[in-house]
C-alpha cells in the first residue's frame, strides 16, 4: 500500500546558495515594511526611538532564524515546515500550514494590488495624467489580472523559469532599494526640502501637533510595525525539495537573510529619515493617518523621490513598484508547494500533486492559485464585497501571526518539554529558542490585539479579533478530520502517513 500519492514530487534540486539569498531577500518582508514602518512614526517615533527599535526589531528575531535554519536543515522537503510541525502533531500542524497557504493567498492578491496603486501613486507625485487612468477601478482591475497571469502563467511553463525569475526581481528590486537609500544618503537636506516645496513644510508643520509616545513602551511600539520583515524567514523550507543539500544554501538563505535582510532594511529607513528629517515623517505619517491632504503620498517613500524630480530620482520611484512585485513572485511558488504537500500527503484531493514530467512544475496547483487570486483581486477592486474583504485582508497579518507561527512555536515547545524533537539538536537548546522566540511574537500580539486600529487597520476587541482569526485555522481542522474518515475508508489511514516522511 502506497501511503502517499506517489514516490517522488517531481520537482528538482537546482536552487543554489546564492539564487536561495535572493530570492529569501526577494520575499522577506523588508522591501515594503518602510512604508509600513513610516507611517507608524506619528505613534511612537520618538527622537532614537525611530532608529534604535529597527535594531532592536533585528535582534529580537535571532531565536527564530536559528530555528529555521535547524527546520530547513534537516527536513529537506517541499513545505518542509509543514512537514515538520505535521509530524509533530498532525491535525495541528496540518492546520497551522493550511491556515497559511490560505493567508498568503489573501497576501498575494493585495500584494498585486498594491503595485498598481503604487504606480498610480508614483505618477500622481509626478502630477502625470495617465495616473488617473491607471487608477480606474476596472484599469486596476485589468492590469492586476495581467500582471499575478503572467507570474503564474510562467511558472505553469516552467518551474526553473519560474524560479529565475523570482531572483532576477529579487535581485532588481534590491538592487533599486539600496540605490534609493544610498541616493537620498547623498543629498544635502535643503535639496530634499526645496524639491518638495509647501509639502514638505505642511508635513512639518503637521508635526507640531502630534504628541509621540516614548520610552520602552514607544520602542517597542515601532518594533511591532517590523513583524512582517522577521516573522516570514521561512522561504527557504517552503523549497526545500528544490534547494541543494549543502549547508551553505541553508546558511545564506536563512542568516544571510537575517543578516542582509537588517542591514538594508535599517539603511533604508535611517536613509530616509536623515534624508527627509524624522520631523518630516511624523507629520506626513499623521497626515495620513487623519486623511490630510496628500499626506498618504508624502508618507510614501517612492513617491517621496518622485516628488524631488530628478531624472534619477523619478526611475528609483517607478522601481519601488518592484518592491512589491517581487515577492508576489515568490508567494505564487510557495503556495504552489504547499498545496502539492498537502496533496502528497492526501489530505488535499490528488490532482493538486500533479507535477508535469517536462516541465517539473505543480501545475495544477498554480493553476488553483490564479484562479482564487484574480476573483480576490475581482472582489477587492470591483464588488461591493470590497470592504468585508478589505477586513479580512487587513486581520490577515494576525491570522497569520497568531495561528500560523504562534501555534507551531507553541506546538512545538509542548512536544520538546516531552522529549518528542524530531530535530537533530540539544532538547535545552530547543526549548531555550521556542520560549524566546514565543515571548517575542507574543510583544508584537499584544501590541496588534490592543492597538489594533493602528497595526491591521481595523477595530474590534481582543477576543473578537482573535476569534475571526481562527476561522481558516478551524477550518483547516476539519478538513484534516473529514480527509481523515474518507482515507481510513479507503484503508490508508492519515495516521500512517504522518508517521513517515514524505519523499521527495
Amino acid at each position: 500500500m502506497n501511503i502517499f500519492v506517489r514516490e517522488s514530487t517531481g520537482l528538482v534540486r537546482e536552487v543554489g546558495p546564492f539564487r536561495l539569498l535572493l530570492m529569501s531577500m526577494g520575499y522577506n518582508g523588508f522591501l515594503t515594511i518602510p512604508f509600513v514602518y513610516l507611517a507608524g512614526l506619528y505613534l511612537y517615533g520618538a527622537g532614537s526611538i525611530a532608529y534604535a527599535a529597527l535594531v532592536v526589531s533585528w535582534l529580537m528575531f535571532i531565536p527564530g532564524a536559528l530555528l529555521w535554519y535547524y527546520i530547513t536543515r534537516q527536513y529537506p522537503r517541499t513545505a518542509g515546515d509543514y512537514v515538520y510541525f505535521s509530524r509533530l502533531s498532525p491535525p495541528i500542524g496540518f492546520a497551522a500550514w493550511f491556515n497559511f497557504t490560505v493567508g498568503e493567498m489573501l497576501y498575494d492578491a493585495v500584494l498585486v494590488y498594491f503595485a498598481i496603486a503604487q504606480l498610480g501613486t508614483v505618477m500622481q507625485a509626478l502630477n502625470n495624467p495617465l495616473a488617473s487612468v491607471v487608477l480606474n477601478p476596472r484599469n486596476e482591475f485589468i492590469l492586476a489580472v495581467i500582471l499575478i497571469t503572467v507570474l503564474i502563467m510562467v511558472n505553469v511553463v516552467s518551474a526553473r523559469a519560474g524560479l529565475t525569475m523570482f531572483a532576477v526581481m529579487s535581485l532588481a528590486a534590491l538592487a533599486t532599494f539600496i540605490a534609493s537609500a544610498i541616493y537620498v544618503l547623498s543629498l544635502p537636506r535643503g535639496i530634499i526640502e526645496g524639491s518638495l516645496g509647501i509639502e514638505y513644510l505642511k508635513a512639518a508643520n503637521e508635526a507640531n501637533k502630534v504628541s509621540v509616545t516614548g520610552g520602552l513602551y514607544g520602542l517597542f511600539g515601532m518594533v511591532a510595525f517590523t513583524t512582517a520583515v522577521w516573522a516570514y524567514m521561512n522561504y527557504p523550507v517552503t523549497i526545500g525539495g528544490e534547494i541543494r543539500r549543502d549547508r551553505l544554501t541553508v546558511l545564506l538563505g536563512i542568516i544571510g537573510v537575517l543578516v542582509l535582510g537588517g542591514l538594508f532594511f535599517t539603511l533604508f529607513v535611517a536613509a530616509f529619515l536623515k534624508g527627509f528629517g524624522l520631523r518630516f515623517y511624523v507629520g506626513a505619517s499623521y497626515m495620513s493617518a487623519y486623511g490630510l491632504d496628500n499626506g498618504y503620498i508624502l508618507v510614501n517613500p517612492g513617491a517621496d523621490l518622485a516628488l524631488m524630480h530628478t531624472p534619477i530620482a523619478i526611475a528609483l520611484a517607478y522601481s519601488s513598484v518592484l518592491w512589491y512585485i517581487a515577492p508576489v513572485a515568490g508567494v505564487i511558488v510557495q503556495i504552489s508547494r504547499y498545496l502539492l504537500a498537502f496533496s502528497m500527503d492526501r489530505v488535499l484531493p490528488m490532482a493538486l500533486s500533479y507535477v508535469s514530467l517536462r516541465t517539473h512544475s505543480p501545475i495544477m496547483a498554480h493553476l488553483v492559485d490564479l484562479v482564487v487570486t484574480i476573483a480576490l483581486i475581482y472582489i477587492l477592486i470591483l464588488t461591493p464585497l470590497s470592504s468585508a474583504l478589505l477586513y479580512a485582508i487587513d486581520l490577515d497579518a494576525l491570522v497569520l501571526l497568531v495561528f500560523t507561527f504562534v501555534v507551531s512555536i507553541l506546538l512545538a515547545l509542548v512536544m520538546h518539554v516531552r522529549g518528542i524533537i524530531k530535530l537533530e539538536a540539544s532538547k535545552r537548546l530547543l526549548i531555550t529558542l521556542d520560549l524566546v522566540y514565543l515571548m517575542v511574537l507574543s510583544i508584537f500580539v499584544y501590541y496588534w490585539l490592543t492597538q489594533s486600529q493602528y497595526y491591521l487597520l481595523i477595530t474590534g476587541s481582543p477576543l473578537q479579533l482573535l476569534a475571526e482569526s481562527s476561522i481558516i485555522f478551524i477550518v483547516g481542522l476539519v478538513v484534516f478530520a473529514a480527509a481523515s474518515y474518507i482515507r481510513s475508508k479507503e484503508g490508508i489511514p492519515l495516521s500512517l502517513t504522518y508517521a513517515e516522511i514524505p519523499p521527495e
